[in-house]
């Protein structure tokens, strides 16, 4: 399995409980920047697309949302995945794994 379809199969069930969570909970504009960013995920069909959907994910804490600590928690495992994944992406080969 390619690299891309890791990470969409990794995150995008999270961002669509997410997405759902937050719709369920009236939290419009969080629920719009995640929906947003899941279809930036669908969308991907290279592994250098991943950039555009890490960028746009490291926005998430200027965004200014009041999360409650069930959308805290969904976020935080989102995010700490992207983070994993942009690091394995930008990893020399020189280093040790």
């Amino acid at each position: 399995m390619e690299a891309i379809d890791t990470v969409k199969d990794h995150l995008r069930p999270r961002l669509e409980a997410l997405v759902e969570y937050l719709n369920e909970n009236n939290e419009v504009a969080a629920a719009s920047f995640f929906t947003n960013v899941l279809v930036i995920l669908v969308g991907l069909e290279h592994e250098e697309e991943l950039l555009a959907l890490f960028i746009e994910l490291s926005t998430t804490a200027f965004q200014g949302f009041l999360f409650d600590e069930t959308s805290w928690a969904m976020t935080d495992e989102i995010l700490a995945y992207a983070e994993q994944v942009a690091h394995a992406f930008t990893a020399s080969e020189d280093e040790s794994h």
